[in-house]
């Protein structure tokens, strides 16, 4: 497992860098920011509070302290704001064998300077527009101001004649200036350089809509001359130092030839087309951290329009903070449908290897637990490769033998857990099923070891929604019923179970890819009220905000 920091990750920037390394299954993602709140603390369970970039020395303290404390493999910089900084500490995080997502300092400060850059650019005879003295300027044209210093769409000018200086600018020098052009095709490319100066596969996307300053809606292009253009920025930049994520603009004139207008040495905030497209950069960077070769294979781009849509991720209000939580297991601590694939596996081993095709065999078997079967799974099984019923009996016996030495958790179990431990709650889990099973489950699962009790409905009597189970719990937490919550994936097993029992409030989780997805539909045909006290959640991170903050 490596271990990734997201430097003033809180906000969108971030946000996009978050989602990427969340993809890596063997990789934490660890988020700091200046603000307490901010977007991905409810998207990322590890989110610190850094002191501001401006006090120097205490931000680079916290953030060696920090590198030690969290075994930091990687730093990634999800705005221009801490690049500076993360470039004067990157021989002494190398040292620590930390790698940074960076330019090294020399190329960085000519980056971040717009004039510089530019110089550069033509230096390297990569095409950019000529730029312009505004103050000697006869205004034949108008001129596009951008801050020098600047990034986005933020600061920008267009000066029509020389009163408009006066006018609008303080200081004409702190700016670029070239001409206008009142009609182009904008153009991203994002890329990654490694740590060994590798660069991945360049994401070519059209900026349809821009608001804000990032693009809210691009579609994926496939243009030679645009592609050997981005391909030879990133060359020379990986020739000159170049480092971590990039965002190049490519301006099309609606009259002559394309270049470049901006050269962002971070990622882009719209840069997660390139996971729609099959491309993760940063995965492809921390692909050569673990010296990850397969993962420099080059992929298939998929063609497609991605929308940036604003989203609301819903916390509710608790009447007050309840003393214990009380967990379902599958589908809301165990990923079950990956559980019975492992079962299936060692089935395999034991019975199947000399019977039939291999691939055929979890092909099949694959498909019929996504499609959702479960008690019927071997007769499906045996029916789809057409072995004979005789063989049935064998194959269940072997199929509930199987011993799944690593129960399969979802990703956000094992911090979640250990984040409500650390705050004082009562940890249980109620599950229903065979009590062998289940205990096999939470055996072979060593993160549930922060559980204080856990009860199996069949050994007293009734399953879920039965307020047996859940009165139960309470008993053996030495808590009552009213300061318990449940988290299950049930909407009537668990939400209206738990509530039933007298529980303060239930959250119905609803992950993707499980056996159950709640229908709101259903419920009101059948009339059902809507019950204050039983919300719908995404991740059990969102319970951990809940139930925090009441």
């Amino acid at each position: 497992m490596k271990h990734a920091l997201v430097l003033s990750g809180g906000g969108f920037q971030g946000l996009a860098l978050v989602r990427s390394l969340q993809q890596l299954h063997d990789v934490k993602v660890i988020v700091c920011d200046i603000f307490p709140d901010n977007l991905t603390r409810y998207v990322c369970a590890d989110y610190l509070l850094a002191p501001p970039l401006s006090d120097t020395n205490t931000f680079s303290s916290f953030l060696m302290e920090t590198v030690s404390r969290k075994n930091i493999d990687v730093i990634f910089p999800a705005t221009a704001r801490e690049l500076s900084i993360l470039s004067q500490l990157k021989d002494e995080l190398r040292e620590r064998g930390v790698h940074v997502a960076a330019c090294d300092q020399g190329l960085l400060t000519t980056l971040l300077d717009k004039q510089q850059a530019y110089t550069w650019m033509h230096q390297q005879e990569l095409p950019a527009q000529t730029l312009h003295d505004a103050t000697d300027f006869n205004f034949s044209q108008a001129l596009f101001g951008r801050p020098r210093n600047g990034w986005g769409g933020q600061g920008t000018h267009v000066l029509r004649n020389a009163g408009d200086i006066v006018a609008h600018i303080d200081d004409p020098k702190a700016y670029i200036w070239t001409l206008w052009l009142p009609s182009f095709e904008e153009f991203s490319a994002d890329f990654a350089i490694d740590i060994h100066g590798r660069i991945s596969p360049i994401v070519l996307r059209k900026r349809i809509r821009v608001s804000g300053g990032f693009a809210v809606i691009s579609d994926s292009v496939s243009n030679h001359a645009l592609e050997d253009l981005a391909g030879r920025v990133a060359q020379t930049l990986s020739t000159h130092g170049g480092g971590g994520l990039f965002n190049i603009q490519i301006l099309v004139p609606k009259e002559g030839e394309p270049f470049i207008s901006d050269i962002n040495p971070r990622m882009g905030t719209s840069a997660t087309h390139g996971l729609a497209e099959g491309i993760n950069l940063p995965g492809f960077f921390m692909a050569s951290v673990r010296n990850d070769v397969d993962a420099h294979v080059t992929p298939q781009r998929k063609m497609v329009r991605t929308v940036r849509l604003l989203e609301d991720l819903v916390v509710p209000h608790l009447a007050r903070k309840p003393r214990g939580i009380v967990f379902d297991l599958d589908d809301t601590l165990v990923d079950h449908k990956l559980w019975m694939f492992e079962k299936i596996k060692a089935l395999y081993l034991a019975l199947f290897q000399h019977r039939t095709n291999r691939e055929s065999f979890f092909r099949c078997a694959a498909g019929l637990i996504d499609e959702g079967v479960r008690s019927d799974l071997i007769d499906r099984l045996l029916a789809e490769l057409a072995l004979p019923t005789t063989f049935r009996e064998e194959t269940i016996e072997a199929y509930r033998a199987a011993v799944v030495p690593n129960t399969p958790l979802f990703d956000d179990v094992e911090s979640i857990l250990k984040a409500l431990k650390a705050e004082g709650f009562k940890l249980a889990v109620l599950t229903d099923n065979p009590p062998a099973t289940q205990k096999s489950k939470i055996r072979h699962a060593l993160p549930l070891n922060a559980l204080d009790t856990v009860i199996y409905a069949r050994e007293h009597g009734k399953e879920k929604p039965d307020p047996t189970g859940f009165l139960k719990v309470a008993q053996a937490l030495d808590i009552e019923p009213a300061d318990l919550v449940m988290v299950g994936d049930n909407y009537f097993r668990d939400g209206e179970g738990a509530v039933a029992a007298g529980y303060a409030h239930s959250f119905v989780i609803q992950r993707a890819g499980t056996f159950l997805n709640h229908s709101q539909s259903l419920s009101e045909r059948l009339g059902i009220q809507t019950e204050p006290r039983i919300s719908l959640v995404n991740s059990l991170l969102t319970v951990h905000h809940a139930c925090t903050a009441s």
